[in-house]
């Protein structure tokens, strides 16, 4: 057995589990685990942040635009408490991201003795927002709790895992025993509950599919299109599923979200004149069934990873514990080359709903949706849109069409701000030969703008799109329609000159008033090829542009 260090241990046990990339804050607690990193530069990449909300995030979005867990170095204390933010995010919404974060010297450890950065109970911290985290005691077990989190990656749904180690051990050198990455079973799903869905797949004459955030992560989108041909069934996505399956295809329904701010959507009530909706990953959020009022038929079989999910929220005729993209796999050769499809009527009627759903959206947001049919025009197919909760945003989840799953991200777990930028950041890394949009407000892109820095440091150059209404919008409009505009308060922002900002890092930035404006300096700043800001202005909001 090799001779290692804690943070060589750590450093091997990554790469033997294929990981590439790392993002992060060094501190004086890791300074071992970053020596260790030293000598692995040609084969572990090392994205260094300003902030460890926006270091998470940057994870966060790497995960989401590859399938692929992000990982993330913290450093204990502070530096752990300021990735909680980014953490609960990530659990809320499923996706995996792995922090390793320290703790002080083992001697310190609940002493309350107060150590440099010492926690009082650290782990506890980080319980309710990680699937999994321990504290790990030794050197030798650094392998062992590294795979486990792996294989919870996939087996599992995508959730985050902390794992922490306190600041002596990664410089305290062991006899080791590193070990190989694993394949994990994926879970397929009891074969009486497979075989029962699929005959009520088969029998039924309206059937849906619900596409959720575990297909994002996980996969499945080719199996549930050649699925959803096969029998003809019509296609909707939850929240967080957005381009699990493309919204150009004649079957799609785009997504499910509809009143309070994404407007009437006629595909809600359109769901309840279907005898079967089957559900694949999605955990049948608030948000996504309407505050869980949304219409749906007696018969309704749930596919998911989180079995204690399955019926909180809806009862489940079918309830299967299972991967999804597993389970339709199933169904796929059990049908083999029957001929099951529902009939041109049925598909006439979603083409017909589908022109209902246009027609709605053009009398309630006409101008939004030219903003992001103007956007969609100049975007390559492939472009990965990373969106904070703005008001763009929330019209965007309607108006702007999505292809490809994995190019569409926003924070649908906690909806905080600030994510859109880093994580736009964290997509470039891990898919640097897609155009990356971060879309954003004033507001939200001073959160974490200070990573721009990270993209001049590193050369990462997404583009970022921002609606500028001096202003926290999204609240600026719920007090008005509470309160009366008269009792507005504390929702109005003075702003900097964020052209200025932009240059000062060496990049460029573009202000526009109007659609016409908006899409040829969009389609310039993606041709660049650089990090570039174009400012959208919009003193009397954002439905005002024209």
């Amino acid at each position: 057995m090799p001779k290692l260090s804690g943070g060589q241990t750590v450093i091997e046990s990554l790469k033997a589990q294929g990981v590439d990339t790392v993002f992060g804050i060094i501190s004086i607690h890791n300074l071992d685990l970053f020596d260790s990193l030293f000598s692995s530069q040609d084969t572990l990449r090392f994205v260094g942040g300003r902030l460890e909300l926006g270091c998470g995030f940057m994870a966060d979005g790497y995960a989401r635009a590859t399938g692929k867990p992000g990982v993330l170095f913290t450093s204990t204390g502070p530096g752990a408490a300021d990735s909680m933010g980014a953490m609960g995010e990530a659990y809320f919404s499923g996706s995996p991201i792995l922090e390793i974060t320290t703790n002080v010297e083992q001697e310190f450890i609940g002493s309350g003795k107060l150590a440099t950065h010492e926690t009082k109970d650290q782990l506890g911290m980080f319980k309710a927002v990680t699937d999994w985290n321990a504290s790990i005691p030794e050197v030798e077990s650094i392998p062992d709790n590294l795979t486990e989190a792996f294989d919870r990656f996939q087996t599992r749904r995508p959730r985050p895992i902390e794992l922490e180690i306190p600041t002596d051990l990664l410089g305290t050198v062991a006899d080791v025993e590193m070990l190989t990455a694993r394949q994990p079973d994926i879970p397929q799903g009891d074969p009486n509950k497979v075989e029962q869905a699929l005959h009520m797949l088969l029998k039924a004459k309206r059937p849906a599919i619900l596409v959720g955030e575990e297909v994002q992560q996980l996969g499945g989108t080719q199996q549930i299109v050649e699925l959803a041909e096969k029998i003809g069934a019509a296609v909707v996505t939850a929240d967080g599923a957005k381009g699990a399956f493309p919204e150009d295809h004649a079957q799609s329904l785009g997504q499910i979200m509809g009143n309070r701010i994404w407007g009437k959507n006629p595909v809600q009530e359109w769901l309840g004149t279907c005898d079967l909706v089957v559900v694949l990953g999605s955990i049948m959020p608030q948000r996504s069934t309407a505050g869980i009022g949304l219409k749906l038929p007696k018969d309704i079989v749930h596919v998911l990873l989180d079995g204690e999910a399955i019926g909180k929220n809806y009862d489940a005729t079918v309830p299967i514990v299972a991967n999804s993209q597993a389970v339709v796999q199933q169904w796929l050769g059990a049908i083999g080359g029957q001929d099951v499809h529902k009939g041109s009527a049925f598909q006439d009627d979603i083409t017909a709903t589908r022109g209902n759903i246009r027609q709605t959206l053009e009398e309630t947001w006409g101008n939004e949706l030219r903003v992001f049919e103007t956007i969609r025009s100049v975007t390559p197919r492939n472009t990965i849109f990373s969106l904070d909760p703005t008001v763009g945003a929330s019209r965007a989840t309607r108006c702007l069409e999505i292809f490809e799953p994995r190019t569409y991200m926003h924070p649908h777990g906690w909806l905080g701000l600030g994510f859109a930028f880093p994580a736009a950041v964290g997509a470039k890394v891990g898919k640097p030969d897609n155009p990356v949009v971060c879309v954003t407000g004033d507001g939200g892109f001073q959160y974490n703008f200070q990573e721009l820095a990270t993209c001049a440091q590193y050369g990462i150059h997404p583009v970022v799109l921002m609606f500028n209404d001096n202003a926290w919008g999204v609240l600026k409009g719920f007090q008005g329609d509470r309160f009366g505009e008269a009792r507005r308060f504390g929702s109005d922002l003075v702003n900097p000159d964020f052209v200025k900002i932009f240059e000062s890092y060496g990049f460029e930035g573009t202000k526009v008033t109007n659609v016409k404006q908006l899409g040829k300096a969009l389609e310039n700043a993606i041709t660049s090829g650089k990090t570039h800001l174009v400012e959208v202005q919009t003193p009397d909001g954002f439905g005002a542009l024209t």
